[in-house]
């Protein structure tokens, strides 16, 4: 199936966010790591599901992207490192949303994993499309 334009679009918005993450990653903001990473992760999940689907879907729980887009095959991913990098669209932004304090609070091995967790989705997502 040729992968159509707006597929492209989101997966490379989200290859652009793995980018700042991994820039975040190495200036120390690990907070806007973790949470570039969450983005750069469901960017590339919506292409995959746009692509399979063809349709537009909206949220930002990665656990209930990767379930929807698994369905169609083509892309395998470990739930629990999803779970955890999910909950960086909140608390990594946020005081009091998870801890009061995401600029101190989280960690460089934190970032270290969702950045590694977001290269996973986007190397899967462009194995499954055939990196268009």
């Amino acid at each position: 199936m040729p992968v159509r334009e707006e597929v492209v679009s989101w997966l490379e918005e989200g290859k652009a966010d793995l980018r700042h993450a991994r820039r975040s990653l190495e200036i120390g903001d690990y907070n806007w790591a973790c949470f570039a990473a969450q983005q750069a992760a469901e960017k590339a999940l919506t292409s995959y599901i746009l692509h399979v689907e063809g349709e537009f879907v909206r949220g930002n729980d990665l656990l209930a992207l990767y379930r929807r887009a698994a369905k169609a095959g083509g892309i395998t991913l470990k739930e629990a490192s999803l779970s955890r990098l999910s909950v960086y669209y909140t608390v990594a932004r946020y005081p009091n949303a998870g801890m009061e304090r995401p600029s101190i609070g989280i960690t460089k091995e934190q970032a270290e994993e969702a950045v590694a967790t977001a290269e996973g989705v986007i190397f899967e997502v462009e194995k499954a499309l055939g990196d268009p």
